[in-house]
């Protein structure tokens, strides 16, 4: 295609030499003509002013045509130069066979010049908002935010922004990072969504464009996977332990037992006055009975050994609190506490796992019957609703006593519990249980006092 526009090129320059040499020819011969008569015939007049005439025609068309000619290669270029597929060269130009093709040609090949143009655009842009990372273009100079794609709108729950000082309202920290994070550079932050603190990773790189400096920044939320990762490890420590511990126990269980019986046994056939045989089967029933506690012990920490087999299904929230006010009602009563449900909207629904979600509840309802117990008037809310997020929430709130600040991250990891024959395995069993199905859990400060333990969907 290019060579045949220079070719048409060539041929139309061919021609325009050819179109002003022929005029000029035409000019000089007349030129001459008036030269040959003035000298021949001085007194002609008429003839001499109707030559004159004739040369003055000449060069007038001469002129015009020169100018036509300009401005039609200033409309051809402005048309080259702006991308005008749509403007049309004149009748003139059209008689010229060479500059028809060569019009013709570049018509074609801006279009497709200007196809492949919006295809990249297109396809830039698709590729901007279906990929499944936030992205944050912002202005290096007055940090203005200039693009938002769809999973930073999703994962802001906000469809437009427009400087950094509005992220404020996901953390203050996440915004200062953002702002000081420099191209090339990897950090991690932390995003507020409804009180929740969820671990984010950026990392920033710098465009030049005409435009100015752009920095380019991905926010990646990687809590869930640090729960999982956390969880794992958990899982993997508590089956060593198990196991070991089993394989230790379980015999030392078993021939305590043995010897507690074989002495029981002398004690009967001898009666009761050996203080020496009696004081020995006190001892083994004592090491029988820790070992068996032990075994008990180790048996509940198996259950968080194995991560939760989900069955989801749709569930009407009201009904799953409702039911978990029932199972603690009679105990509730006989301490003096008062259970509520609320549903906000009444109708809603979650797609989850009804028994391990149930499970879940409990876990916590029980916790925040046993932080009650020596406070009157205790009061428990099961309260779910929509968050601002978009999430559902489930809030179990109680009047007691709180958790302390520096408590509230510590409560979900295995062994750790406050309560005197506590396990410390029933709110790492809810964690799990929330990270199976994609969500969180945390705890919180009440407003007026007492805990608030939340689970996110």
């Amino acid at each position: 295609m290019i060579s045949n526009a220079v070719l048409s090129i060539n041929s139309g320059l061919t021609d325009f030499r050819t179109n002003i040499l022929l005029r000029l020819v035409l000019i000089l011969c007349t030129m001459l003509l008036l030269a040959g008569v003035y000298h021949a015939e001085p007194f002609l007049l008429f003839s001499l002013i109707g030559i004159a005439i004739l040369l003055s025609i000449q060069i007038y068309l001469l002129f015009c045509y020169m100018q036509s000619t300009q401005r039609e290669m200033e409309s051809f270029f402005d048309a080259v130069r702006y991308e005008d597929g749509a403007r049309r060269i004149n009748t003139r130009f059209k008689q010229s066979q060479h500059l028809k093709v060569l019009w013709e040609e570049l018509q074609t090949q801006l279009q497709q010049l200007r196809q492949k143009n919006e295809e990249l655009v297109r396809y830039y842009s698709l590729l901007l908002e279906k990929v499944p990372v936030a992205l944050v273009v912002v202005d290096g100079e007055d940090g203005k935010i200039e693009l938002v794609n769809s999973a930073a709108q999703q994962l802001f729950k906000r469809s437009y922004l427009s400087a950094v000082d509005q992220l404020q309202d996901y953390g203050a920290q996440l915004a200062l990072d953002i702002q000081q994070i420099t191209a090339g550079e990897q950090r991690s932050s932390h995003l507020l969504s409804d009180q929740v603190s969820i671990a984010v990773a950026l990392s920033a790189a710098e465009i030049q464009l005409p435009g100015g400096t752009k920095k380019v920044i991905s926010i990646q939320p990687i809590q869930r996977e640090l729960d999982r990762q956390e969880i794992l490890a958990w899982q993997n420590l508590v089956q060593v332990f198990t196991h070991e511990i089993m394989n230790s126990m379980t015999p030392v269980a078993s021939l305590s037992k043995t010897a507690n019986e074989l002495l029981l046994t002398q004690l009967d056939n001898h009666g009761s006055a050996d203080e020496a045989l009696q004081d020995a089967q006190q001892a083994i029933h004592t090491v029988a009975r820790r070992a068996e506690h032990l075994m008990q012990f180790v048996q509940a920490y198996r259950r968080i050994a194995n991560p939760p087999q989900l069955k989801c299904v749709d569930i009407v929230v009201q009904d799953l609190l409702m039911d978990v006010c029932r199972l603690f009602q009679v105990q509730a009563g006989e301490r003096a506490i008062t259970l509520e449900c609320t549903t906000i909207p009444e109708h809603l629904r979650l797609h989850a796992d009804p028994a391990h979600v149930e499970q879940a509840l409990i876990n916590l309802v029980k916790n925040a019957v046993d932080a009650l117990a020596e406070k009157p008037h205790g009061h428990i809310v099961l309260k779910a609703y929509i968050g601002h997020g978009g999430n559902i929430l489930i809030d179990v709130i109680d009047n007691g006593a709180g958790i302390p600040a520096d408590k509230l991250e510590q409560i979900f990891v295995p062994f750790y519990t406050s309560k005197r024959e506590g396990t410390g395995v029933g709110l790492f069993l809810v964690k799990q249980i929330m990270q199976a199905h994609r969500g969180s859990v945390c705890a919180l400060q009440g407003e007026n006092g007492g805990s608030v333990l939340r689970l996110m969907f």
